[in-house]
């Protein structure tokens, strides 16, 4: 008996010394302004948790969890006024995505200098700070300014990103630009076959954004850095090439299927419970007295009913009042709830619901959603049948990629459509390892690997026009013009020695 409690203490003792000896330092900053980015994370920072890991996290939204421990959250408030005015000024007038690209980076500029004044944040910039990490991850859609702690702590360097990547973050990893292939999520006109002049816009479209980031944006960036950092500040540029390792969590199916490079890898579904959380006990009344069914409406977290035109409220009014079905929807909004609320009987309509709980419960038939990423997949993992109505950002994207599986164009196709919804859930769930453990591993690897350089595809370091060959391109296209031009002119001279020839010969027989 003694002989077990003994190696039981030993083995013990040995798993726990191992966990200490291979326990990392992580500085972690994700300071985006939305909390459906924030909630992608935060199954991720668990999980390094769990492995023993310390993590320091800037962020907007903390965990605030009092049994985490070496778990430091350096929480921040930021005025949501100025998102939220950008959003009312999109709904209101017709952006492109670039236009709006645009407008979010002033929004960035702001944010970066706010965090810069916090105390906690200069702290970790001064080069007399004690402080180290054995790695760095910076959400990579929010400012580059802090790819530069990577530098500071000479520690990997490790993006993430709750969406696909950007084809900024594509050019920083040599990896390649397709205009108007359907993955650039970014071109909202996109279809598949475009014509040339659809093509030759989207070229423009995309490479006059990222020229305007590389040589607007970023150098805008660099002033910033050193008017609250100093003037020796290195290249955020060549920190961002000096990425190890990017994370994005979506699913593959959720993408269109394109070449990436080894250093990118893919995770998802951190962010549903493997559990559903439940309902209050109004909630669940009102869904089980759905006999026959019911539809759940939600817009996310980020847009607000009033951001709608009034057109478009005025529709959902007379649709939703038009349907047999019980309605649950979902609204961050209070003010106007009342007034809608009128028009409708049979309708529970509240600031927050617990929505993985709503889209398990066995009596829903639909969810109405602004096409949110985090949101589609939720739809899929518990086989829910979708309707997007998208407004901003990538949700056009998204909306247009779940179509492609299935449409909705007659009545009564519901099981038809239940069952595609079904058939792409198997497909989700059907993984040899859980996704989020496994981008954990990739983390771990990294620093095992001091920053596994060779991952990283080195035409990154190479100019746009040799990268993608344009220099041999124009030259061949001049040889190959100029070798017409000079064959032109050999036939022309022949064409004219032979007619003035047989001109010649036959003013003589003549």
């Amino acid at each position: 008996m003694n002989l077990i409690i003994g190696l039981t203490l030993f083995f013990t003792v040995l798993t726990t010394q191992r966990t200490l000896v291979n326990s990392k330092k992580l500085l972690i900053v994700v300071p985006s302004p939305l909390y459906s980015h924030q909630i992608a994370y935060q199954s991720l920072w668990r999980k390094l948790h769990e492995r023993g890991h310390e993590l320091v996290i800037l962020t907007l939204n903390a965990i605030k969890d009092p049994n985490l421990t070496n778990y430091t959250e350096i929480n921040y408030n930021i005025n949501y006024g100025k998102l939220e005015k950008i959003l009312d000024i999109k709904l209101n007038r017709r952006f492109t995505e670039m236009e709006l690209s645009e407008l979010l980076d002033n929004i960035r500029h702001n944010i970066t200098e706010e965090l810069l004044k916090l105390p906690n944040i200069q702290k970790l910039f001064v080069s007399t700070s004690n402080e180290k990490f054995d790695a760095v991850i910076v959400e990579t859609i929010s400012s580059p300014i802090f790819y530069l702690l990577a530098q500071k702590f000479n520690a990997p360097l490790i993006g993430i990103t709750s969406t696909q990547l950007r084809n900024l973050e594509r050019y920083l990893l040599g990896s390649p630009i397709l205009p108007s292939h359907l993955s650039n999520w970014e071109i909202e006109d996109i279809s598949n076959n475009a014509q040339f002049s659809q093509r030759l816009k989207n070229f423009i479209d995309t490479y006059y954004y990222m020229y305007y980031w590389f040589y607007t944006f970023v150098p805008i960036q660099q002033m910033i850095a050193r008017k609250y950092l100093g003037d020796n500040v290195p290249s955020i540029i060549e920190a961002g090439q000096n990425m190890s390792l990017v994370l994005a969590s979506s699913h593959m199916i959720n993408l269109y299927s394109r070449p990436e490079i080894p250093n990118v890898v893919y995770y998802n579904g951190g962010h549903i419970s493997k559990i559903p959380p439940s309902l209050p006990t109004d909630l669940r009344e009102f869904l089980d007295n759905a006999t026959n069914g019911f539809i759940y409406m939600s817009f996310g977290s980020t847009v607000k009913y009033n951001y709608l035109k009034e057109n478009t409220k005025t529709l959902l009014t007379n649709v939703l009042s038009k349907l047999p079905w019980p309605i649950v929807w979902s609204r961050n909004d209070a003010d106007s709830i009342k007034n809608f609320s009128y028009h409708l009987g049979k309708i529970f309509i509240s600031k927050w619901v617990p929505q993985q709980g709503i889209l398990a419960h066995p009596n829903i038939k639909l969810f109405i959603y602004q096409g949110g990423l985090q949101s589609t997949e939720e739809a899929i993992y518990y086989g829910v049948p979708l309707i997007g109505i998208p407004i901003v950002f990538d949700q056009h994207y998204n909306v247009k990629k779940i179509v492609t599986f299935e449409k909705l164009k007659q009545k009564n196709c519901y099981f038809r459509y239940k069952g595609k919804m079904l058939e792409l859930q198997g497909i989700v769930k059907d993984v040899p390892y859980d996704s989020v453990e496994n981008a954990v591993w990739w983390i771990e690897y990294v620093i095992r690997n001091k920053g596994a350089p060779y991952l990283q595809f080195n035409e990154k370091y190479i100019s746009y026009y040799q990268r993608y060959d344009i220099d041999i391109i124009i030259f061949l296209s001049i040889f190959i013009t100029l070798l017409i031009i000079l064959l032109l002119y050999i036939t022309l001279k022949i064409f004219s020695y032979i007619i003035k020839h047989y001109t010649f010969i036959k003013e003589k027989l003549s």
